[in-house]
């Protein structure tokens, strides 16, 4: 009887995965205190055709508040001005690069609101998860527990259709604590249209800490690559918060 209830009491033990416990504990993390924090961002894109590579690049800063009131994003004075500058410029040269006006436009307002309170957003994320391995690891010298996901996205009909192959991996990286200290995800997808192939992919990865209640992101990073109908395109973003 003895063994039996130790048997049991280690089967109970071993049910409960790592991604049950990130879960959890991501349901706990929907602070609403108040948060200030500075965002930096920079983005590089490179498209290809028929005609030469045009490469363009920006950067951009920003102050941001968020709490009872929502979100509020403040620009500086020179970063609008040279906006505005750059809108001159084109409107003579409309071949001239406008760098700090497509940053601007970069910076996603709903996107910048779940970087500063992101448990929820990564609960969507991990909601079609599949946990194919977890062990022991170590991220940027922490020790950390490693989980290593299958991820099966909802796309529409419409879209599904003409994809022939798709593929989204995963990993989350846990702390002695039990809080994400980063999340990594990696798509790649073939299809074709018209009777014509196109392919491409995203990568991924967020870095987090905890402020209060709430699940920071502090670095974002990402970037997307596609090629088809006789063009190409590769964009990196880099997104930085840092919290006053």
């Amino acid at each position: 009887m003895r063994l039996a209830l130790l048997a049991l009491s280690l089967a109970l033990t071993l049910s409960a995965s790592g991604l049950d416990d990130l879960r959890a504990t991501l349901q706990k993390l929907q602070g609403g205190e108040a948060v200030k924090a500075t965002l930096e961002h920079s983005f590089w894109r490179q498209t290809m055709d028929d005609k030469k590579p045009t490469v363009s690049q920006g950067k951009v800063s920003a102050q941001l508040e968020d709490g009872p009131q929502g979100l509020k994003v403040s620009w500086t004075r020179p970063t609008l001005q040279q906006a505005e500058r750059e809108l001159s410029a084109q409107e003579r040269e409309p071949e001239k690069a406008t760098p700090t006006r497509t940053a601007l436009r970069n910076v996603d307002p709903l996107e910048t609101a779940e970087s500063l309170n992101h448990a929820e957003a990564l609960l969507r994320d991990l909601a079609q998860a599949q946990l194919q391995e977890e062990k022991a690891d170590a991220y940027q010298g922490r020790p950390a527990r490693l989980l290593i996901l299958k991820l099966t996205p909802k796309i529409p009909e419409s879209q599904r259709k003409y994809l022939k192959e798709l593929k989204v991996d995963a990993k989350v990286w846990i702390g002695p604590d039990g809080l994400p200290l980063a999340f990594s995800s990696s798509v790649a997808f073939k299809g074709s249209r018209m009777f014509i192939s196109f392919e491409g992919g995203n990568t991924q990865e967020r870095q987090f800490t905890k402020v209060g209640g709430r699940l920071v992101v502090t670095r974002a990073t990402s970037e997307d690559r596609s090629s088809g109908f006789g063009a190409s395109s590769q964009t990196k973003k880099t997104t930085v918060l840092t919290v006053s």
